[in-house]
């Protein structure tokens, strides 16, 4: 059986893409190739239709859904079949001329469809708004996930209370400690945890007020450093998250005052976490926080400051994903995983985000982050 849908009046889901980078179709089908294929789904019967490189192991691996060859199709329609070819025939043999699909479905192949008498129809919301609420298997890898993450965390920690301090700069071994070098350690621990991670932030100084810098270059000593590490577990595919803000050497002034009134703004949010509640409420009460707290948000010299970017998201097998705790309302649900990661960041000053991983549950939430808060190494 295909996961649960709603057709919204069409006759069939259609998904066309490789499941390495479409994780509706991952999900679905539970199925991983690099190469695109098909995935069609009535209220009670799905297909995949792959090469014949990938039928063998599509039959062992494909869940829900019958595994049909494309050669079957290429035969029958021979070699001046047009590229949709094959696609149009596999729903012209069952019947289906309404199709519902995503919106970033792909604009040649619809237009092919189209050709042919195909009528589609862009769901709203997501194909498969289910996806947002997490099974235990998926919370469970999820969870191993931030574990590894957490374990990258804390080589990110040995390196930085291993360096000295030399003027106002960290070294290590000899060699000015980077962003780079940190990075290096962090993805080395993951591997090991057999998970990948790209776009990993080291940033410190003027750096970590953008915040998704991903930081560069020599590491200042009494200085706000944020480091954010969200890695993919390979075997599973799902996503952990975690940020930690740290100083080596001397609290800058005004950095504990900056990192205190985010430490509290995220412990609010945390208390507010529960199924039924509102993802905007929770945000809109951290930027009101935040306000209170004589730090205001705006442009000022050109670029942005103080809080602006979400209080957090959904993870699972995208890093952001359904639902979120933003400007858009958004009600919670039980065994959703959101982030929290409230964060302030000024020109002169540095930044500050803190950020846990949890599970919404009835009455509150289970924190998937045991990794400390410690704002000086």
């Amino acid at each position: 059986m295909p996961p649960a849908i709603s057709l919204h009046g069409a006759d069939a889901v259609l998904i066309v893409g490789d499941s390495e980078r479409n994780c509706d179709l991952f999900w679905a089908t539970r199925f991983r190739a690099p190469d695109p294929f098909i995935y069609v789904a009535t209220a009670d019967r799905a297909w995949v239709v792959v090469k014949d490189l990938e039928l063998d192991r599509a039959r062992q691996q494909v869940r829900g859904a019958e595994v049909v060859a494309s050669s079957v199709y290429e035969k029958r329609l021979g070699d001046d079949s047009p590229p949709t070819g094959v696609l149009a025939e596999v729903l012209r043999e069952r019947g289906l001329r309404r199709l519902l699909v995503a919106a970033d479905f792909p604009v040649g192949t619809a237009d092919g469809l189209r050709a042919a008498g195909v009528e589609l129809r862009i769901a709203e919301g997501g194909l498969f708004p289910d996806r947002a609420v997490k099974s235990t298997v998926e919370i469970d890898a999820i969870a191993g996930a931030q574990r590894a993450a957490e374990a990258g965390m804390q080589s990110a920690v040995d390196a930085l209370r291993s360096a000295t301090i030399d003027g106002d700069w960290l070294v290590l071994d000899g060699e000015p400690l980077t962003s780079e070098a940190i990075r290096r350690r962090i993805h080395h621990t993951l591997l090991d945890h057999d998970c990948v991670a790209h776009h990993t932030i080291v940033a410190g100084g003027q750096q970590a007020i953008d915040p998704h810098q991903a930081g560069y270059g020599p590491l200042r000593a009494h200085s706000l450093i944020i480091i954010d590490i969200f890695p993919q577990h390979t075997p599973s595919g799902y996503y952990g998250d975690i940020t930690r803000t740290f100083v080596r050497g001397t609290i800058p002034p005004g950095g504990q005052k900056l990192y205190d009134t985010v430490a509290r703004a995220q412990a609010a949010a945390l208390g507010q976490i529960r199924a039924g509640v509102d993802g905007h409420t929770i945000h809109k009460d951290v930027a009101a926080h935040f306000v209170a707290a004589g730090y205001d948000t705006g442009e000022r010299d050109g670029r942005m400051q103080g809080f602006f970017h979400g209080t957090g998201h959904g993870v699972g097998l995208e890093i952001h994903e359904a639902p979120s705790l933003s400007r858009r309302a958004c009600v919670l649900q039980i065994d959703q995983v959101v982030t929290v990661e409230p964060g302030l960041y000024y020109a002169g000053l540095g930044g500050v985000r803190i950020e846990d991983l949890v599970v919404v549950e009835a009455h509150g939430c289970r924190n998937l982050t045991s990794f400390p808060k410690d704002l000086l190494l």
